[in-house]
């Protein structure tokens, strides 16, 4: 039986165990809060030197380009009511960095490594590019779905304002990407 691959079922969980094994290379001890099912917020629990750290991981798959994914937006996200990140009122957990992990293969990924506060800066922007402006054909309002980003590739984009949004969007989160120190 030959390996099944990364697709949307499995992404999640591949990507926090790509982001377990980084944290526990660097010295971290790493617990899975999903281990009774899913938890709000936060999916993995670091700790080192005394400190901790709640994560949450937002897993893609990539072919050819590396690309990352924010998560799903919803109308209140669009309109500004409800945060990117920390969504959920209910329960203990905070994230406190977001890790965007895009997987070609478990030897194959990027990460992203975020401070929340930056996350929700650069999904804001995304949000502004992508779904906070009318479509260009008809100049309707864009229904919710993923809000992703690709570092290494920018769209050609019609309108200088959308362009400008992902090249301050990507700019934002090149120092980030593969940058493990949560310190």
């Amino acid at each position: 039986m030959g390996p099944v691959g990364i697709n949307k079922s499995n992404v999640g969980r591949i990507a926090e165990r790509i982001v377990s094994n980084e944290l526990e290379y660097r010295g971290f001890r790493v617990s899975d809060l999903n281990k009774e099912g899913p938890s709000a917020n936060a999916d993995l629990l670091a700790a080192k030197d005394g400190k901790t750290w709640q994560i949450q991981v937002k897993g893609a798959t990539a072919d050819d380009d590396f690309w990352f994914g924010y998560g799903h937006c919803n109308q209140a996200n669009i309109d500004r009511t409800e945060p990117m990140f920390n969504r959920s009122k209910l329960g203990f957990y905070r994230a406190q960095y977001v890790v965007l992990v895009s997987v070609k293969s478990p030897k194959e990924y990027s990460c992203v490594v975020l401070p929340l506060n930056m996350a929700e800066k650069a999904a804001q922007i995304n949000l502004d590019r992508g779904y906070r402006t009318p479509r260009m054909k008809d100049g309707r309002p864009k229904k919710t779905g993923k809000v992703w980003v690709s570092l290494d590739w920018i769209p050609n984009s019609k309108d200088p304002n959308r362009k400008a949004l992902n090249e301050t969007e990507v700019e934002l989160l090149r120092p980030y990407r593969d940058n493990w120190d949560l310190a």
